[in-house]
């Protein structure tokens, strides 16, 4: 009974944070979330190299 209360609070706080920010964004959400993929995908890509140029022997 416990974990199905906080299931569903926990969705009801991700519904609700999902709903306002589309609700505020409007229509440059999307470009929102492109950003923020296109700047997460561009660290990890830094990380990634400098961990490969680590592991490479001199």
């Amino acid at each position: 009974m416990k974990d199905s209360i906080a299931l569903l609070l926990t969705a009801f706080v991700v519904a609700a944070t999902a709903w306002a920010f589309w609700f505020l964004a409007g229509p440059n959400g999307f470009d929102a979330v492109i950003l923020a993929a296109l700047v997460y995908l561009a660290v990890d890509n830094f990380r990634l190299r400098r961990s490969l140029r680590s592991k490479q022997p001199d």
